[in-house]
């Protein structure tokens, strides 16, 4: 039935484990009626491979950003998510928020480095007018406050990872 589309919002198909497997993805995504993909970035370094993937195939899409998890990696500055958002069929800030499930030891005052990894990306999304792709785990107040704060009531996007309750 093409009355409908299904469009996946959200694939690490960048991933070392499924980049080799791009061509039987695609055959599935078509059997199961999945049109479009967007294909998620969660470090800089990662950037050139998720978006060579949206650029070698019509139907899928990219963001650029860097998650809350990912440690010893390149820190993204604004300038960096601005330049690489202005790319083709790049449409979306992210994946970012905040994680403070796996503190592994560390105090949620430990993590200031992801609150400010976090308002980078959000100033970008304001920057640019594309939509944050939020991943918040065990951080709801601090993710709320933030976005408050940062967003401006400008920011708009999709919440990726969410645990908390509907309140």
């Amino acid at each position: 039935d093409r009355s409908r589309m299904f469009v996946d919002s959200h694939c690490h198909l960048s991933f070392p484990e499924l980049l080799g497997q791009i061509g039987p993805i695609r055959v599935a995504m078509a059997q199961a009626g999945v049109d479009r993909a967007l294909c998620i970035c969660t470090t800089l370094e990662e950037f050139d491979t998720v978006h060579g993937l949206a650029r070698a195939h019509d139907n899928f899409w990219c963001s650029v950003g860097v998650h809350p998890d990912n440690e010893g990696v390149l820190e993204p500055g604004l300038d960096d998510l601005l330049e690489r958002a202005k790319r083709p069929r790049v449409v979306a800030i992210g994946e970012t928020g905040l994680d403070y499930y796996r503190l592994a030891g560390r105090s949620i005052d430990d993590m200031a480095w992801q609150r400010e990894r976090f308002r980078v990306h959000i100033r970008a999304a304001r920057a640019t007018g594309l939509p944050l792709v939020i991943h918040t785990r065990s951080a709801s107040d601090d993710t709320l406050s933030i976005l408050r704060e940062e967003g401006q009531g400008t920011v708009r996007g999709v919440f990726h990872c969410f645990t908390e309750t509907r309140a």
